[in-house]
Formats: structure tokens, C-alpha cells, sequence
């Protein structure tokens, strides 16, 4: 996702971007994702959110904050983000935001069934791309969005990099709205249901918890998403109360996903002319819904110090060293809140796991993301690498 919002970018600001994806076709799965109003300008100015909205017949993005609600006994509410929040994140369906995107792309810069499998590196500070099927491409930049399991991470880190189980699983499906008339609990906000080393998120996703195990003990081999059973979740989710139990009950052929992300952090998302973005530099966990976020981040960086009018082929390793001047820090902080954000909404946060201890912690928890000012920050990052001047 972030990958094609980035060629977009680039090539409105009239970069010169092939696009190389290794399965036969677009296709992304998930839910939903959260835009805090830390990026959503600028997708607007993109014209992406736009052709999102134009496939869901809605006239601007849902607003929508989240709940948090006890899972066990009456539901009591622990915290609601409106109360602390004057702007909220806009939700958007994942494939419905790739169906709006891929008609902006110029197909003849498209080339799919490409697996990158490693990179080098010219005499001439270019890089080849090497891929399966035994083609290469030489190229004067390298934008690496392969995603969690990224091939090219180790290349910018210069040293193998961890990917760790993070003891914690997701179990998901999803749930025709009438199978859920009997839960009186509102469920057209998102909501979280908080229970000790448990948590359920209405779309629906459940996670739970193994905190007697330290982080990158455990080893899960692949695949990573496998299949789980009723049985499995009555158990693992027994004593929490009506509502909840009814939604439980109404996952059909639930999966369950096995959460990783980059433990440690990287140092550096840039190499020579190599530069990560998205999960392939940050990859974290989705307790606080950011990691879409971060990536465009990235992204709107990226498309304003390399598509600024001024950059030519000799301004690149200025440009990567302000990209990784302000992203680093920015995102690899995003990503240590979104663990410590499970930790919370699990009973096991650093404040304590009691609901005025949890209340206390989820208080401005996401203020820091979505009103970080990210244009101011980028145009400072503009004007160290060109000189003072507006950005893309």
C-alpha cells in the first residue's frame, strides 16, 4: 500500500518511478486502516483520498474515536478517545483503498511476478536488483516497501535483522452485522474489550497475551496466519461477559495470526542509495493502529525531499540523509508505544493494570502521533538538503 502511494507521489512530482511487485496481482487484505490527520493532507493533495471515497459513495472519511470497554461482567466503559481528542482517525477498508489507487498508477511502469531477491551495488553508486526468475534492473534510487519480511532490510542494516514473535496472536473473521443484533453494546464506533492478557477488537480481531514468556523466545515457523477453532476461542476467551461471548460465538472459520515485528529497532532506514519505508524499516505491532500511518509518513517525506523541484541525481544522498534524520527517531517511537500500548490494554502496562491505572495510561496516548507536525518537520528536512523553500 504505502509502496504505490509512494510511485504516485513521485511521479506527480514528475520522478521517473518502476514499480516491481512479486505476486500476479494487487491484492491486500485486512480490515480496515486507520489516517490520523497527521497524513491524511496528504493523500487529499494526492487526490488518493478522493478516489478512495468515490468507491464507498461517501462524501469525505468516517470519523470515527475509539472505546475502550471492560470484556468481563456489564462492559463497563474505561476510557473513551473523544473525550481527550478534537480530531479523530479516519477509517478506510484496506482493498477498497488498493482498488481506488491502482488506476493511478501507469501500468507500463507495472511489472508483477517480480521477487526481488537481493541488491548490489555499481561503481557508479547506482544498484542492480536481482529477482528469481534471473532478470535484474539497474536503478539510480532504491525505494525497498517489501513489507514485514522484507529482503532488503538486511542489505540497509548491513548485519541480519530480527524479526521476533511478539508472544502475542490475533485470532480474526468477519461478522455479518445481522448475526449481532442481540449485542447490546454499541458496535458501529470501533471498540476495544480490555481483559487481563486479553483483548477484542470489534471488526473483529482478539488478541491475546503470553506474558510469561520473554520477547524472541519463541520461534514460529511458517506460516505465520493458520487456521483456529470455536473450541479454541471459548476457552482461551472464557469469563467475559454477554456481549462479548455473543460475538465469540458468532466468529466463523476464525484465523489466527501470530504478530511479529522489528525487535531491535533499526539504527537507519537508508544505505547508500537504498531506503526502507513502511514495514520493511519499522514494522510493529497494531495495538495503536500506525503502522499505515508511519509508512505514509515515510512516504510523504520521501515524495517532498526527492520531488522537490530543485533535486537532481546529485542531491540523492542529501535527500536519504534528511529522510533518515526525522524518520528514524519519529517512527521507531511509534513503534515502541504501539508494544506498550498492548501491554495496557492487556492489564500488564507500566502504570498498572487496575481500570483507573489503565484509564490514567490511555490518556493522550495517541496525541503524539496524530498531532505531530509533520509538514513543519519535513520542510526543515527540505531546507537542509536544498536550501529554505516550500515542500511538494
Amino acid at each position: 500500500m504505502c509502496g504505490l502511494v509512494c510511485a504516485i507521489g513521485l511521479a506527480k512530482a514528475g520522478v521517473h518511478v518502476e514499480t516491481f511487485e512479486q505476486a500476479t496481482s494487487f491484492q491486500e487484505v485486512g480490515a480496515g486502516v486507520s489516517i490520523g490527520p497527521n497524513i491524511l493532507f496528504f493523500l487529499k493533495d494526492l487526490g488518493v483520498l478522493q478516489a478512495v471515497l468515490s468507491k464507498t459513495n461517501e462524501q469525505r472519511p468516517t470519523m470515527r474515536a475509539m472505546r475502550f470497554i471492560s470484556a468481563a461482567g456489564p462492559h463497563e466503559l474505561i476510557y473513551d478517545v473523544t473525550l481527550s481528542l478534537s480530531h479523530f482517525p479516519d477509517h478506510l477498508y484496506r482493498p477498497t483503498f488498493l482498488e481506488a489507487i491502482i488506476p493511478m498508477l501507469n501500468p507500463r511502469l507495472v511489472h508483477m511476478e517480480q521477487r526481488c531477491i537481493s541488491v548490489s551495488t555499481l561503481p557508479s553508486g547506482s544498484h542492480v536488483l536481482e529477482f528469481a526468475d534471473g532478470s535484474t534492473y539497474e536503478a539510480d534510487l532504491v525505494i525497498a516497501a517489501d513489507g514485514i519480511k522484507s529482503v532488503l532490510r538486511d542489505f540497509v542494516s548491513e548485519k541480519p535483522t530480527s524479526l521476533v514473535y511478539s508472544n502475542r496472536i490475533a485470532r480474526r473473521s468477519v461478522i455479518p452485522s445481522e448475526a449481532l443484533k442481540a449485542v447490546k453494546t454499541d458496535i458501529m464506533r470501533p471498540l476495544t474489550w480490555i481483559g487481563k492478557n486479553k483483548v477484542g477488537k470489534i471488526n473483529v480481531v482478539l488478541f491475546s497475551t503470553d506474558s510469561a514468556v520473554p520477547i524472541g523466545a519463541v520461534n514460529i515457523p511458517l506460516p505465520w496466519v493458520k487456521p483456529t477453532s470455536q473450541d479454541e476461542l471459548q476457552r482461551d476467551y472464557s469469563g467475559w461477559g454477554e456481549d462479548a461471548n455473543i460475538i465469540i460465538k458468532e466468529m466463523k472459520n476464525p484465523s489466527k495470526w501470530y504478530l511479529h515485528f522489528l525487535h531491535p529497532p533499526l539504527s537507519s532506514y537508508v544505505r547508500q542509495r537504498v531506503v526502507l519505508v513502511g514495514d520493511a524499516a519499522h514494522a510493529m505491532l497494531p495495538h495503536l493502529g500506525s503502522g499505515v500511518g508511519q509508512g505514509l509518513e515515510d512516504v510523504y517525506a520521501l515524495c517532498s525531499l526527492i520531488g522537490d523541484p530543485r533535486a537532481q541525481k546529485s542531491h540523492l544522498d542529501a535527500a536519504l540523509k534528511a529522510y533518515d534524520s526525522i524518520r528514524v527517531t519519529r517512527a521507531n517511537m511509534v513503534q515502541s508505544m504501539s508494544t506498550v500500548m498492548g501491554d495496557v490494554v492487556a492489564g500488564r502496562g507500566p502504570g498498572g493494570g487496575t481500570i483507573p491505572q489503565i484509564q490514567e495510561q490511555l490518556k493522550g496516548v495517541w496525541h503524539p502521533i496524530w498531532h505531530h507536525d509533520l509538514v513543519g518537520e519535513v520542510k526543515r528536512a527540505v531546507a537542509n538538503a536544498y536550501g529554505p523553500r516550500g515542500v511538494l
